[in-house]
């Protein structure tokens, strides 16, 4: 049984929750699968973006999409093959980000790909994903897949101020952490497919998770890899055909600051060895919140779908040399050297674009460059 109780107007939440899900799902199941391919990967994408940039990575998701993209050129070449023609491509400073992002896709297309193959999920099976999401980080050689040997703490960092705070004091490295993570797993694998309301379970799972910060790095990455398997686990579960489309950790990125400080008001700062110890309700509330906003995502790459649908050929190729420039902000005249399309054309497909919200318009004159925007 759950640590919390709900409320009456939590289990209302629920409802609606279940019943827009439901909804999302009947829709999803009336398009194309070229529309949902689209949708899938535009979701992907921004996942991957938002939960590396939580904790603090530097990609963007334009930068990711152009990383995904030459990485599918060649369906059987994975990350490691064209490691070093990224990192060439991309600024030196985001090397690690790179790192990051390249790990953390391939652990999420696990949980949405093999989700049946973590049920029911082993400790061996949470450090096999710890492993997957670094393993291209050669820093976190030492320690990926393995627990904590030194006490680490929920740090939030201010990107614009650089300022740090203690959000969590977590649990201590060894027995404590060992214990703790062997009592939830067993909790987890006896509730998920029992209770009425497994969204309720992901929550307390996901929130023990982060309490105990079981790994010396990469904890906050993982908690919502296990959030969005837990929801996709439950066999009823509208949320598996959902999940993977509507990135959930977008939603989170945009929140970055409550929901460090729900994490906070949950723990009172400090990890609790009696799981029924925590305040769940702050982080049942907003969980439920970012699970139904994320639904709005859905809508904005349908849409964005549709539009993209409609372009011309030559918008196409003009949105191309964006693409394979990640970083770079592109001149009419450098479309025109590119792509020998006269001017008035480049000039009356770039507004197109802009106005079609593919790409913004920065400076005036004879300076003015495009920026693709994801």
């Amino acid at each position: 049984m759950l640590n919390f109780l709900l409320t009456d107007n939590q289990e209302k939440k629920l409802q609606k929750l279940l019943l827009d899900y439901k909804l999302a799902r009947t829709k999803i199941e009336g398009w194309t699968s070229e529309k949902r391919q689209y949708v899938k990967k535009q979701s992907l994408i921004s996942n991957i973006g938002a939960s590396t940039r939580i904790e603090n990575a530097l990609l963007t998701d334009i930068e990711i999409e152009w990383i995904e993209t030459t990485i599918s050129k060649e369906p059987h070449q994975e990350y490691k093959n064209k490691e070093a023609y990224i990192k060439h491509k991309l600024s030196k400073d985001k090397v690690r980000s790179i790192e990051e992002v390249a790990g953390y896709r391939d652990s999420i297309r696990l949980v949405y790909d093999l989700f049946r193959d973590f049920n029911p999920l082993k400790i061996a099976d949470i450090k096999g994903l710890h492993r997957e999401m670094l393993k291209y980080y050669s820093e976190a050689h030492h320690y990926q897949g393995d627990f904590k040997k030194h006490s680490n703490s929920v740090i939030e960092v201010d990107l614009h101020s650089g300022k740090k705070r203690s959000v969590l004091k977590t649990a201590d490295p060894g027995p404590i952490t060992a214990t703790a993570m062997r009592d939830l797993v067993s909790w987890y694998n006896k509730e998920i497919h029992s209770h009425p309301w497994p969204p309720a379970v992901a929550v307390e799972f996901v929130f023990r998770f982060l309490a105990i910060h079981p790994f010396q790095d990469g904890n906050g990455r993982l908690s919502r890899l296990l959030f969005q398997l837990a929801l996709i686990t439950h066999e009823n579960s509208d949320f598996r055909n959902v999940a993977p489309l509507i990135a959930i950790d977008r939603t989170i990125e945009q929140t970055r600051s409550q929901y460090y400080t729900v994490l906070r008001r949950c723990s009172d700062g400090i990890f609790n060895p009696d799981p029924a110890g925590y305040h769940y309700h702050y982080f049942f509330d907003y969980m439920i919140e970012v699970l139904l906003n994320s639904l709005d995502n859905l809508q904005y790459y349908e849409q964005k779908f549709e539009r993209f649908a409609a372009l011309s050929d030559t918008a196409l190729s003009i949105l191309a040399c964006f693409k394979e420039a990640p970083e770079q902000n592109l001149k009419t005249g450098d479309l025109i050297a590119i792509t020998n399309i006269p001017r008035r054309t480049v000039a009356y497909t770039l507004n197109l674009l802009k106005q079609n919200s593919f790409l913004q318009k920065l400076g005036k004159g004879a300076g003015t460059r495009y920026k693709l925007i994801f």
